[in-house]
């Protein structure tokens, strides 16, 4: 058998793999609380908006199709499942079955239908939405990891037992969490959540809508690194908007969290190149739901590509980290932008 064959092999097996973990793990359900006003059926929402902020990143590969990259949607290879990346149409990006179709509509229908006012309504939609998101798919993940399917059998036992007993440990404190979220939506309580808001004078095609818990903080402090169920995970909503002519980056955390506000003063102190640096290390190293264009990925080149891959899974499959872990690419350089890329 040529390596052709056996790569293609790998790469069926893979593909097979991750549709049946899918298919498996698959929850229908609205996140809002009070499913007595739910309404319509549960409808695949999307965690960005579909026709503004993705069609932004979406662009037409080789082929001419239509697609956008994010870091969910891997190629594997003889040497690593994380070998690239594989384009998604923007219908099936940053989707889950987490909304009625009433909640869905009426929920957003200001950041839907209005432009970004850095009111603390806009962050707070953005961000209440954000957590559905990632709530929602560590709720799948759970799921499908404990079911008998073949991504399960993929896996070392050890490796697997583990992974599964901090996925239920980070999912309590999410369910405490979205109690506070639900409280905060019923009441109209906007300002319920500590924001750092920060736009970018020029549009970059990448989006992010994502719960990150990263494990130091900018400068070294320990913030997640700790196994202790007794301890609360600090939990940070990051959510990043291209806009018509700006970038948007809406950073937020519960009040009571004083590990995210302490990065949170250490963003807010760094230079803006630092800062940029900064969020693109957290969306590389901490955030799943991070989507960017074609034309991004291209940029990149080989050697870009293959850095962020590298990356990429040295985030998801390491657990040892004793500092905040910097990435060497940085999505807000101005060889990014929009306008550098070709995009209007």
């Amino acid at each position: 058998m040529s390596t052709e064959d056996i790569q293609e092999q790998k790469t069926v097996f893979f593909r097979k793999t991750m549709a049946d973990y899918k298919k498996t793990g698959r929850i229908t359900e609205c996140f809002y609380h009070d499913k007595l006003k739910c309404n319509g059926k549960i409808k695949q929402s999307h965690s960005l908006q579909r026709n503004g902020r993705l069609s932004i990143i979406e662009g037409p590969d080789s082929k001419g199709n239509q697609v956008i990259y994010t870091f969910t949607e891997m190629e594997a290879d003889e040497k690593s499942m994380f070998a690239s990346l594989k384009p998604i149409g923007k219908g099936v990006a940053s989707t889950f079955f987490g909304f009625c179709d009433h909640h869905d509509t009426t929920l957003f229908s200001t950041i839907e239908n209005f432009p970004f006012d850095n009111s603390d309504q806009h962050c707070f939609l953005h961000t209440y939405r954000s957590f559905a998101h990632s709530y929602h798919m560590k709720k799948e993940h759970i799921k499908a990891s404990s079911a008998d399917t073949e991504y399960a059998r993929t896996i070392p036992k050890y490796v697997f037992a583990d992974m599964i007993w901090t996925a239920k440990m980070g999912m309590a404190e999410l369910e405490i969490e979205k109690l506070k979220l639900d409280k905060m939506i019923e009441n109209r309580e906007h300002n319920g959540l500590e924001y750092l808001i920060y736009q970018l004078p020029q549009k970059f095609p990448i989006a992010c809508s994502s719960i990150i818990s990263p494990k130091y903080s900018y400068y070294g402090k320990p913030m997640n690194n700790h196994v202790d169920p007794n301890i609360p995970f600090s939990t940070i909503m990051l959510t990043v908007l291209p806009d018509v002519s700006e970038t948007i980056i809406i950073l937020a955390c519960f009040p009571e969290d004083e590990k995210a506000k302490n990065l949170f003063d250490e963003l807010d102190t760094l230079k803006p190149l630092q800062f940029e640096k900064a969020i693109s290390s957290l969306m590389t190293n901490n955030a799943e739901n991070t989507f960017f264009t074609f034309f991004l990925w291209n940029a990149l080149g080989k050697k870009g590509q293959r850095q962020l891959c590298n990356e990429w899974q040295y985030a998801a499959s390491s657990s040892v980290k004793s500092a905040f872990v910097h990435s060497k690419i940085n999505f807000f350089d101005s060889q990014f932008s929009a306008k550098s890329l070709g995009i209007k």
